[in-house]
């Protein structure tokens, strides 16, 4: 580790080029996994991958790229006028890299040539949704995705019994409904032949003013039509009901 520590200090310093230092590989979901449980932000939260792509410094994995089917029932609809059953159209669903290589070209490295691994694979386009309240998506301008403005404005219910919209009406069923924080828009298109039905847009170049407050940092919310206060399920991953004022 103290010979790859060293290395990456060279290329932040850039004494050495990505390409000389690194390698990038199709890798096992499982390995993908790991990693990401480890180094990403979300950390053990779900998420699919159809291609995962690694970036490698000699055997030492150092960031990792995956890929899949575009989530939700009309996203290849409305991006582009394709059936979900299609399989041209993949989303970049994580991107991740050892914490010492934040910051550095390493990110854009993996990502834009794991994208020429794709185009390979009969992939013609690429999509990814930055979240508003985090970021941006600096690093998919970086790597000259266009933008689509962002996702409409939703909110998702969750009920008491810990799940997350359910099916069929909500008027009688105990739960909570909370803002669902907005997504910046972005596409990497490998075939030209490609449309997207999005009207594109100037991309965004400062942090987002929209702001998405569940409980206020309380950690707790409440449900005005049965009187009843839980634990917020965004902040604390659970929605458990808690005591009434009068009751404490």
């Amino acid at each position: 580790m103290k010979e790859i520590t060293s290395t990456i200090e060279s290329f932040k310093n850039r004494e050495v080029k990505a390409k000389s230092i690194f390698t990038i590989s199709r890798i096992e979901k499982n390995i993908a996994y790991d990693f990401i449980k480890k180094f990403h932000y979300l950390e053990d939260a779900k998420f699919f991958s159809k291609f995962a792509y690694g970036l490698y410094m000699g055997s030492q994995l150092v960031g990792c790229a995956t890929y899949t089917n575009p989530q939700g029932i009309s996203a290849m609809k409305s991006w582009f006028g394709l059936s979900n059953s299609d399989q041209s159209v993949l989303e970049l669903s994580r991107l991740c890299m050892l914490p010492i290589l934040n910051g550095t070209n390493a990110t854009s490295y993996l990502l834009g040539n794991s994208m020429k691994l794709l185009k390979k694979e009969d992939v013609k386009a690429v999509i990814t949704l930055a979240d508003d309240s985090r970021h941006v998506g600096s690093i998919y301008q970086v790597c000259n995705f266009k933008y689509y403005g962002l996702t409409n404005k939703k909110t998702d219910f969750f009920t008491a019994d810990g799940k997350v919209n359910p099916r069929g009406t909500t008027k009688a069923v105990q739960g909570v409904w909370l803002p669902r924080t907005q997504k910046h828009r972005y596409a990497f298109i490998l075939d030209k032949n490609m449309k997207v039905l999005l009207d594109e847009c100037e991309r965004p170049r400062d942090r987002s003013e929209n702001s998405y407050s569940c409980c206020h940092g309380t950690h707790e919310v409440y449900d005005k039509r049965f009187n009843k206060r839980y634990t917020c399920p965004k902040c604390t991953s659970s929605i458990k009901e808690l005591p009434q004022i009068s009751d404490i």
